[in-house]
């Protein structure tokens, strides 16, 4: 951990020392989110998708342009479904996200695409869980980890509408790398999101 925070403090400084560009952005996620689950024999899958959504704002910076960071602080819901018994399965868990990536574009006219990949922090603060028709509070029950760590991955399209504004389509990938399940039952679960991401971004400064 001391060497991820060194790191990325490092990658921090160097981006401020190095900056051309500063934008600030808005955007909207819709969230195709389930949970990748591992049951104490050791088999793997996925349960099933379900529609979640969140918003955020986002801070980036060009360094040595086309390369870029950004740091990012959202809303996420995300959960999953599945089925036991006939009876139907749902789980909702509403997330603060921080996130810190590193990305490269390419601009062409006024099209510019890019790749970005980093690391994200989710803090949890409410969980619920509904079986048929019973409701069950998991912050309550204290089953459920309240932290969440794991990669995100993203891809997508910038349109500059004016040399201060433009408008973003991109599609991320947040794969989470911490057990989610607290106790000892040898069954294992962590968060897996895809997300469409729209947005606008405004440049507040060009050196």
């Amino acid at each position: 951990m001391k060497k991820l925070l060194i790191m990325v403090s490092a990658v921090l400084l160097f981006a401020t020392v190095k900056a051309q560009e500063n934008k600030i952005g808005i955007s909207f996620f819709q969230n195709y989110s389930t949970f990748r689950f591992i049951d104490s024999g050791g088999e793997k899958d996925d349960l099933n998708f379900t529609l979640k959504s969140g918003y955020g704002l986002t801070y980036r910076r060009y360094f040595n342009k086309p390369w870029f960071v950004e740091g990012g602080l959202a809303y996420n819901n995300k959960g999953a479904s599945s089925s036991l018994n006939l009876s139907r399965l749902d789980w909702s868990f509403n997330y603060v996200n921080a996130d810190l990536t590193l990305g490269y574009s390419i601009t062409s006219g006024k099209i510019s695409p890019h790749l970005a990949a980093g690391l994200y922090y989710g803090r949890l603060f409410k969980a619920d869980q509904i079986i048929g028709a019973s409701y069950y509070n998991l912050m309550d029950l204290k089953v459920i980890n309240k932290n969440d760590m794991g990669v995100r991955i993203s891809g997508g399209l910038e349109y500059a509408y004016s040399d201060m504004g433009s408008l973003l389509l991109r599609v991320n990938e947040f794969i989470g790398l911490t057990q989610l399940e607290k106790g000892d039952s040898g069954q294992k679960m962590f968060n897996r999101t895809f997300s469409i991401q729209l947005g606008m971004f405004f440049t507040i400064n060009k050196d």
